[in-house]
């Protein structure tokens, strides 16, 4: 095959990852890559596409793990994710079957539910997030 293909898919794929940034197509543009100077060498077309298989493979079953988890230890948590398991405190009665119940939270009031139907909460007791469930914080008891 014409080098002129495997630089056409490299830069395809090259283009998709910079726009995605899922670091998924970043390993099959190695792939290409090694198509791509297999084919300025032989022109042999299953080579080239065994190769382009074969290093694509190896780059995302073994290389992709270990990047995902460094970039993935640098990111914050933020929003939602970082409730999980905080201190809250009970400023209006949390009680799942009369449907109230509201928490503060970092400044902010959110509507509370007990994450055991029957235990309830009075004003001014301490709380910890279990969860969010859409726009309520799912709370139980302080160990």
């Amino acid at each position: 095959m014409s080098p002129l293909y495997w630089v056409a898919i490299l830069g395809v794929l090259i283009i998709v990852e910079i726009c995605t940034l899922a670091l998924t197509t970043i390993w099959f543009a190695g792939g290409a890559f090694a198509a791509l100077i297999a084919s300025l060498i032989t022109d042999n077309l299953a080579l080239e596409c065994g190769l382009f298989v074969a290093v694509s493979a190896v780059l995302l079953l073994i290389l992709r793990p270990s990047v995902v988890r460094r970039f993935n230890r640098r990111r914050a948590k933020t929003n939602v994710e970082a409730v999980a398991g905080k201190t809250v405190r009970v400023i209006e009665p949390v009680d799942n079957i009369a449907n109230t119940g509201r928490v503060a939270v970092d400044g902010m009031e959110w509507a509370a539910r007990s994450s055991v139907d029957g235990t309830t909460f009075d004003a001014g007791e301490n709380a910890v997030v279990v969860r969010v469930e859409g726009v309520k914080m799912i709370i139980e008891k302080e160990a």
